[in-house]
C-alpha cells in the first residue's frame, strides 16, 4: 500500500462493520459511509452478508486493470 494511501483520513474514518449494522422495528439494515441505509434484511445475518457483498464489490471496482 503506498505511503499516501497509508495515511488516507477516511480509511480511519470508517466505522467498524458492527458500528454499520443496526435494526429499527424488527428489521436489519446497514449504513455505508455516506450515511445511505441499505435494507431492509429480516436477519442481522443477511445484512451482514449484504455488507461483506457490498465492500467486496467495493473494492472490486477500485482494483486497477
Amino acid at each position: 500500500m503506498s505511503a499516501a494511501r497509508q495515511q488516507d483520513p477516511l480509511k480511519s474514518d470508517a466505522p467498524d462493520r458492527s458500528d454499520r449494522i443496526f435494526s429499527d422495528q424488527n428489521l436489519w439494515y446497514f449504513r455505508t459511509r455516506e450515511g445511505d441505509e441499505i435494507g431492509p434484511f429480516r436477519y442481522r445475518s443477511e445484512a451482514e452478508s449484504n455488507l461483506d457483498r457490498f465492500m467486496q464489490q467495493l473494492k472490486e471496482k477500485l482494483q486497477p486493470r
